[in-house]
């Protein structure tokens, strides 16, 4: 009789540790289904209370302390505003900066007499205009490349910038300090960790120019008041040892320094026949003290052809995942081993009856020079296509950003870059509306209707995608939002 029971108490042990267990999975979304339904209300007035109201909350305190308990402090300079000891505004942390030389024109060659100006005062040469820390939405045109080579960052920078959040939630600081303290996370691959970086706005700037009363920041170039850009090549320039540490680099490398996510390149091919084909090879972080941006790309046995390359692209595109391009051929106005960033890549159908055409739309990180070939800007093809130009939201303008067909795209780059980001409740940030009267609240307001209205919550928390080894093969659908199935 104890045997009996002592098995029947083991039967209900199996039966009710799954249930009792995946309670501590409930925060997250990953508990039964049933709990999940159950419970899904109170977690997501969890999650929104956590992100948006403690995030406004903690921004008000954060003014009420340097407003009135850091006044006295004010008087003396030196006390009041912030210098990074560890990465200071010397020499030393410029290093060795050899310019750009793929570019053509004199911006990518300035002269490196640098002098230390904050990005607080920047201000004073821009008509008055209060510096930001990011405007109403982050904006790739934010992005321009300035003397230093690190067209392989910027090209990164400018496609996360394409994603809602991704931006934001590098910074740990939300808005303008005036006090020029920032601190931003990067991934550490080699410890698979995340790395938080205290810096000031210390920024080097054309010695020459400012002795003229210009002030003309030597790197990256912001765009109007918003500091995000310049703040971020910093914060890579402290993380690696230097700015000159920056010059040539992977861009899929600064990617998953970005995410913490798997990352992979695929490189082309030819086929004995001539065919373009491509070959996977994934990015693995390799421990060198004296070189942070240390990685390897190890090979793998997974080869696709072109027309497969674009399938998995355009998937990749559909779920968020960060896409780029390097190794340009040089023609057609496209600067030779160049990385560009790949914002869009679509099917569209030109007429009733016709073939579709497979379009893809790059960015140059210079925030100029575009491709010169067919679909580019006020190409005929856009006049002669016009469902084309209708689907895709073609508009001309001379921002470094252009449209191509795949088959141009495949002759013309050698290398393609996929970080199969992860999006999932933990991605949701709350960020201050600078553009506002009241900017901590509407912020708040504005977070808390994509949370609800847009069911933006929901979908992270329950219907999440998580970074994969795997390459994406097939999709289906899970409940309201997309769910990808991966090659087994």
């Amino acid at each position: 009789m104890d045997v009996e029971q002592g098995n029947c108490c083991g039967k209900v042990d199996r039966v009710l540790e799954p249930a009792i267990c995946c309670w501590c999975d409930l925060i997250v979304g990953k508990a039964c289904c049933v709990y999940n339904i159950i419970f899904s209300p109170f977690v997501l007035c969890f999650w929104s209370v956590w992100i948006y109201l403690c995030g406004c909350l903690s921004v008000l305190c954060r003014r009420c302390c340097l407003h009135y308990c850091c006044c006295l402090c004010r008087w003396c300079k030196c006390c009041w505003m912030y210098t990074d000891k560890k990465f200071p505004p010397e020499a030393q942390s410029l290093g060795e900066v050899g310019g750009d030389n793929a570019r053509t024109d004199s911006s990518g060659q300035h002269s490196m007499e640098a002098t230390w100006i904050r990005a607080g005062d920047f201000a004073q040469s821009d008509q008055g205009n209060t510096m930001q820390l990011f405007g109403s939405k982050i904006d790739v045109r934010d992005i321009c490349q300035g003397a230093l080579g690190d067209c392989w960052l910027l090209a990164a920078m400018a496609c996360l910038a394409e994603h809602e959040g991704a931006i934001p939630s590098l910074f740990t600081s939300r808005e303008y300090d005036p006090r020029g303290k920032y601190k931003i996370r990067l991934f550490d691959g080699v410890k698979n960790e995340w790395e938080l970086l205290v810096l000031d706005d210390y920024i080097p700037c054309d010695a020459n120019a400012h002795a003229q009363g210009e002030t003309r920041p030597l790197f990256l170039q912001p765009n109007g008041n918003m500091l995000w850009a310049i703040l971020l090549e910093k914060a890579f320039a402290k993380f690696c040892g230097s700015f000159a540490a920056l010059e040539g680099g992977s861009t899929i490398w600064a990617l998953r320094a970005m995410t913490g996510d798997h990352a992979r390149t695929w490189e082309r091919k030819l086929g004995a026949s001539g065919e373009i084909g491509y070959s996977r090879l994934d990015l693995k972080n390799v421990e060198d003290p004296k070189d942070r941006r240390k990685s390897k790309l190890m090979v793998s046995n997974e080869e696709k052809n072109s027309d497969e390359m674009f399938t998995i692209l355009k998937k990749y595109h559909q779920y968020g995942s960060v896409l780029c391009a390097s190794g340009a051929s040089g023609e057609g106005g496209l600067a030779k081993g160049h990385a560009y960033s790949i914002l869009r890549v679509c099917k569209v159908k030109a007429q009733k009856g016709s073939e579709e055409q497979r379009m893809v739309q790059i960015r140059n990180p210079w925030g100029t020079g575009e491709w010169k070939g067919a679909w580019r800007d006020s190409h005929e093809n856009w006049t002669k296509f016009p469902e084309v130009a209708k689907a895709v939201g073609y508009k001309a303008a001379n921002d470094g950003a252009f449209w191509m067909s795949w088959n141009d795209f495949i002759k013309n780059w050698e290398h393609i870059g996929v970080v199969d980001r992860t999006i999932d409740i933990s991605t949701l940030r709350y960020k201050v509306d600078s553009t506002s009267n009241y900017p901590a609240t509407k912020g708040c307001l504005n977070g808390c209707s994509l949370f609800w209205c847009r069911c933006w919550g929901c979908r992270r928390l329950y219907c999440p995608h998580r970074s994969s080894m795997e390459t994406i093969r097939s999709k289906q659908r899970c409940w309201s939002c997309k769910r990808r199935v991966m090659a087994s």
